[in-house]
């Protein structure tokens, strides 16, 4: 850690000491995540106003922000450690004796490096208005030859009046 990242600690520390204790148990539950305002009324046993009214404390605010940024930085430095081992890590797998392997850690370390094999997908797609589609229905309509005449129909009908007949 550098010297300004023990300060900010030391700052921070101070900072919550000058709270009272259940202020600083509160920020400390508070900063884990786990608990709603309401569990963690519930648990320092206090109105969740008296919640509400410590996070809008500009104390409050500032230690919160102080026990962020130190976690942060030291979330950061562990990333930056861990990233060098996995370069490493990466590197042996190029040289892997099983292909895939080798052929995977290749392609990973080439995305990573801006050299992504492009990946396009064609679609071929007609729109139709609703005109045209009308212009279709009307272009498919029966044919005057297709149209029953309506001597035709005067039998079907006649036909019909026979079978109404034979009934009664």
């Amino acid at each position: 850690m550098g010297s300004t990242d023990m300060q900010n600690e030391d700052n921070s520390g101070e900072l919550i000491l000058s709270l009272p204790h259940k202020t600083q148990r509160f920020i400390h539950l508070y900063m884990t995540g786990q608990y709603s305002l309401s569990k963690l009324a519930q648990l320092l046993e206090v109105h969740p106003n008296t919640l509400h009214n410590w996070l809008r404390r500009r104390d409050v605010q500032e230690v919160i922000q102080e026990m962020q940024k130190s976690t942060h930085d030291m979330v950061s430095t562990q990333l930056k450690a861990l990233t060098v081992q996995a370069i490493n890590r990466l590197a042996e797998l190029t040289n892997s004796p099983i292909d895939g392997v080798a052929l995977q850690a290749v392609k990973d370390i080439l995305d990573r490096a801006g050299h992504k094999q492009k990946t396009e997908i064609k679609v071929d797609k007609t729109v139709t208005t609703v005109e045209e589609k009308m212009q279709k229905l009307i272009n498919n309509t029966l044919d005057e030859e297709e149209i029953i005449e309506d001597g035709q129909y005067e039998m079907v009908e006649e036909a019909e009046e026979d079978n109404d007949q034979e009934d009664d």
